[in-house]
């Protein structure tokens, strides 16, 4: 007998459940209300996992988008579908805590700039802080079954790019910089003036506590630029490794960073964390368009992380790829590894996977869901916060 499952946390054994779940581009309009196929599909994928703690990126805000809304998107989405057996065999997952970042995409500065140099300043989406067609598009949310202790979060939506020391800004005037591109080219850089203004967060980098069993687990949650559309400079691909790189230096402690609330400093050493969410960069060698390898460096060969069994599945072996994530990118038909679900090494890792059949499974529908929901497969994992959890 299916029904709802009420928060309380993981199954016995098994820890907690963290899932990372790029439902691309799910907007106002198909989550408010119950009956839109895509939402549907995503909710079944969800409902198969039954995770604890759910990140949603490409979850529309509407919250900016229109700031006298009754209900948040991911509200809705949690009431219309995730809390509905979508599937006779099903739970619903009644989440009880819910949190709807604000993010960078499609906000203009109170300035007009030309961030896209296409001659017209002020004009979304490529002179918005972050690529949207408005405030709010491309965001991400989060639902959990553990309390949020909000009185200790940490977002980073404001942070100047170039605070960050080392960064890879191309920036007018420096050797290598081309400002002035023949033919259809583009060539995106940042003016001095530009510096003063321009964020590294291109939806927002927020840090969310979350009140477990054995004590607090902080949920790392960011989703760089993707590393391309950007021209001879590699904009956008130095702009995601500095995205990045951020939560690598933050789990460092590093105490260049800074919050919205103005404090600065990384994580304590003794914290417990979980990097959740898309990326935009995989592992691996860099390819001509993509010469940089900020997943590599910052996540897979980071100690700081434990990467030693990454999730697999096998739709993603059947291409290939067993750690696979995301079926498109670059080049048509080719997949990728961009999502990820990464604990701290004093976190104990029990069991992980992608939700990928393969093309001749037929057990339940499963392929036509995920195939439905996104270009993307929700990534999942199993961790305890210590041997006894």
């Amino acid at each position: 007998m299916s029904g709802r499952r009420r928060p309380g946390g993981g199954k016995q054994g098994r820890g907690i459940r963290y899932a990372a779940f790029n439902v691309i581009e799910l907007e106002t309009e198909q989550v408010q209300s119950p009956g839109d196929p895509q939402a549907e599909a995503a909710a079944r994928v969800v409902q198969e996992v039954q995770p604890d703690v759910l990140v949603v990126n490409e979850l529309t805000n509407n919250t900016q988008e229109d700031e006298h809304t009754n209900r948040t998107n991911i509200d809705a989405f949690v009431e219309n579908y995730l809390s509905v057996p979508q599937r006779d065999d099903l739970d619903g997952i009644d989440y009880e805590h819910t949190l709807q970042p604000e993010s960078n995409t499609g906000v203009l500065p109170d300035q007009d700039y030309d961030f896209n140099k296409d001659g017209t300043a002020g004009e979304r989406p490529g002179d918005a802080y972050g690529f949207g067609e408005y405030p709010g598009h491309y965001a991400f949310a989060i639902a959990s079954n553990y309390p949020i202790d909000e009185s200790n979060l940490r977002s980073f939506q404001t942070f100047k790019w170039a605070d960050m020391p080392g960064n890879l800004i191309p920036v007018a005037g420096e050797d290598g910089v081309v400002t002035d591109p023949e033919g259809d080219d583009l060539a995106l850089y940042l003016t001095e003036e530009e510096l003063d203004v321009y964020r590294l967060s291109s939806k927002t980098h927020i840090d969310v506590p979350f009140e477990v069993e054995g004590g607090t687990v902080h949920g790392l949650f960011a989703h760089p630029t993707p590393p391309g559309f950007d021209g001879v400079n590699n904009f956008n691909g130095k702009w995601n490794h500095d995205e990045v790189r951020f939560f690598a230096d933050y789990v460092a402690g590093a105490e260049y960073i800074y919050d919205d609330s103005g404090v600065h400093g990384g994580l304590d050493d003794d914290a417990s964390y979980v990097l959740m969410g898309d990326m935009n960069a995989g592992p691996g060698l860099g390819r001509d368009e993509r010469p940089l390898t900020p997943a590599q460096e910052f996540l897979i060969d980071n100690d700081d992380f434990d990467t030693d069994r990454l999730p697999k599945s096998p739709g993603g072996a059947q291409r290939g790829l067993p750690t696979a994530t995301r079926v498109g990118g670059d080049v048509e038909g080719v997949v990728e590894q961009i999502d990820y679900v990464l604990p701290s090494p004093d976190l104990s890792l029990r069991a992980s996977s992608v939700v990928w059949p393969s093309e001749n499974a037929t057990k339940r529908n499963l392929g036509e869901d995920v195939s439905l929901a996104s270009d993307h497969r929700l990534v999942w994992a199993d961790i305890a916060t210590h041997p006894g959890h």
